[in-house]
């Protein structure tokens, strides 16, 4: 499945199609540079995340890290974990990514697989990341297993849930052996600090048509503006009152694609006290007013149909 956007529900979450129901996996193929903002914007999921990328290069945001992560490369993404992705090089970078509960090859959190081979990377709240390339044999075959896994899905190939499983289950193998047996430590975060950015990102979403200031964002999570800022700043890299025109101008995209509202009513229903305003940080963002942006992809979408 091509993606163009990250769906992201009230509390920041990544909303997640999965391959069937009742088998917990995400799979699909994306240019970042074509996603709406130009960039994945920060969220965070309950699923694990493994990708490859094949084709340029992008910049993974993850706490106070940052990771060039380059052609035949990837990386894996612990639950719960803030990150964000941008183009580094280029036009375009292509990843392939699969999102997954290791419930698909365990059989559940109380079976011995799940206990043993689960817990200490998916429990883990220190490990959030961890990063492969193609540089050793076992790095290699994990690439592999990531574009098997894609390859069964996009061409739908009998049994393509047992190759799933089957890769998923030799991925996580691989990667438990080289954190686990050999003592290989992750990337550390502030717990507190992204829990506390979590809970206020969720305000923000909850609550950014309203007028908010970085006092009713602090308030919320019950501390002060100067912890507020500073859990920004060391969790996703931008102030908060930043964070909040980012996320309302996002939240204009879908107004302007899909509605015939006027800007002035956008513009207050995603937060904004005028037009003006709206449509100079719209710019800001952007680079073209929300009328042009409205038009440019309007007329995209009645050449393409």
């Amino acid at each position: 499945m091509q993606r163009d956007f990250i769906p992201i529900n009230e509390k920041g979450m990544e909303v997640l199609e999965y391959v069937t129901e009742d088998f917990p996996c995400a799979i699909f193929f994306a240019d970042i540079a074509k996603y709406a903002l130009g960039y994945v914007p920060w969220h965070w999921h309950e699923e694990i995340e493994i990708f490859v990328v094949t084709k340029g290069c992008l910049r993974m945001l993850l706490g106070s890290q940052e990771y060039i992560i380059r052609e035949n490369e990837g990386a894996f993404i612990n639950s719960n974990i803030l990150h964000s992705m941008v183009v580094t090089e280029g036009e375009g970078c292509e990843l392939i990514t699969i999102l997954f509960s290791p419930s698909i090859f365990t059989g559940g959190k109380g079976t011995f697989i799940y206990r043993q081979m689960i817990t200490p990377i998916f429990d883990n709240a220190g490990l959030a990341t961890y990063i492969f390339s193609n540089n050793s044999t076992w790095k290699n075959e994990i690439i592999l297993s990531i574009k098997e896994v894609y390859s069964a899905f996009a061409k739908e190939v009998f049994c393509k849930e047992l190759i799933i499983c089957e890769n998923l289950s030799r991925i996580w193998r691989l990667i438990l052996n080289d954190i686990v047996q050999k003592n290989v430590k992750g990337v550390l975060i502030n717990p507190l600090q992204e829990s506390r950015t979590q809970c206020m990102m969720q305000f923000i979403h909850d609550n950014y048509s309203e007028p908010l200031s970085i006092k009713d964002i602090a308030d919320f999570a019950g501390i002060s503006t100067r912890e507020c800022s500073r859990c920004f700043q060391n969790v996703i890299h931008i102030p908060p009152v930043q964070y909040l025109m980012k996320y309302r101008i996002s939240a204009s995209l879908s107004l302007l694609l899909t509605t015939n509202f006027s800007m002035t009513q956008i513009a207050e229903m995603v937060g904004f006290n005028s037009s003006s305003y709206f449509s100079k940080v719209f710019d800001e963002h952007m680079n073209m007013s929300p009328t042009d942006y409205r038009k440019f992809h309007l007329l995209k979408k009645g050449s393409n149909s």
